[in-house]
């Protein structure tokens, strides 16, 4: 996605640069998920799995279905997809308890008051029934 700015009436593309660090995208957006164009409860950050990955951030959408976000600050490497494909084969398998868990433990709240607080809804009885995986980066690896 390319970004712009209107310069005496016309669009300029302004040029895309590296970021200076992860951890700043990292803090943006746990902050502010609005920024990557989707509603989310960031509900953990570095996530450590099973496997002993890290999963950038852990996100819950409005039906209670669990966004993995890996986050890279410049052009993703090849194989950026087959990390988050592993922490997506964990994800799916987290109960209500653990999803609870991580949240409480990031979010200082439990995961139904800060669903509630985030969406003004309840918590859906079931949860974690889909999960998505998006990949945050300045550019994609064309392989």
């Amino acid at each position: 996605m390319n970004v712009w700015k209107v310069e005496d009436n016309t669009l300029k593309e302004l040029p895309k640069s590296r970021l200076d660090s992860e951890d700043r995208l990292e803090n943006w957006i746990a902050a502010d998920s609005s920024i990557t164009g989707l509603d989310l409860l960031v509900i953990g950050k570095q996530v450590v799995t099973l496997y002993g990955g890290r999963i950038d951030l852990l996100a819950m959408d409005y039906e209670g279905n669990l966004v993995i976000l890996e986050l890279k600050r410049d052009r993703t490497p090849r194989d950026v997809v087959s990390q988050t494909l592993d922490y997506a084969s964990w994800v799916k398998d987290l109960t209500y308890e653990q999803v609870d868990a991580i949240a409480t433990n990031y979010l200082q709240i439990t995961l139904s008051d800060a669903f509630f607080n985030r969406f003004g809804v309840d918590l859906p009885q079931e949860i974690n029934r889909q999960h998505s995986m998006i990949i945050v980066a300045s550019e994609l690896d064309p392989s």
